[in-house]
């Protein structure tokens, strides 16, 4: 009887992780100058790359795009958005890499749980909130969860015989 509910939990478990739905949904935020209801939902399909920042040329902001930079065209071939939330001042990002802005900076910041001046959240192809920091990160590692998202570690994991 032990043995036959290991069994259950174990096939349940399974099958519960197998058709998992997005676990930490990111907050939605409308894109500034991209047309009415240009949104975070309306780019579901694409991994986004929000950069939170006061100021567009704090010294952490221009670090991050920087490393985002030496690694721009492994984004640009998965179609990764960058999105800024700059708070203050110029909406303008000072960067090759093409950004969009949010229409209201301070509100993504509270949704995001941003209490410093920066930070860097990966949003997932499904919509879940795969990654958000508040501190300097290497651009691969960005670029690592982009391209492992829950979406990829499925289609990549072997089925069952």
């Amino acid at each position: 009887m032990r043995r036959l509910f290991v069994l259950a939990a174990a096939a349940i478990t399974l099958c519960a992780t197998a058709h998992a739905q997005v676990v930490r949904p990111a907050p939605n935020f409308e894109l500034a100058g991209a047309g009415p209801g240009a949104s975070l939902k309306s780019f579901r399909g694409r991994a986004v790359v929000l950069v939170i920042t006061r100021r567009a040329r704090d010294k952490e902001f221009r670090a991050m795009v920087s490393r985002f930079r030496d690694l721009y065209g492994q984004f640009s071939t998965e179609k990764v958005l960058f999105v800024a939330a700059i708070e203050e001042g110029s909406q303008e990002v000072p960067s090759d890499i093409p950004f969009v802005t949010v229409a209201d900076p301070a509100q993504v910041a509270a949704d995001y749980g941003v209490t410093g001046r920066f930070a860097v959240a990966v949003i997932g192809v499904d919509g879940n909130l795969d990654f958000i920091t508040q501190r300097l990160v290497a651009g691969e590692r960005v670029r690592d969860m982009v391209f492992n998202n829950f979406e990829f570690q499925s289609a990549a994991r072997k089925q069952p015989l």
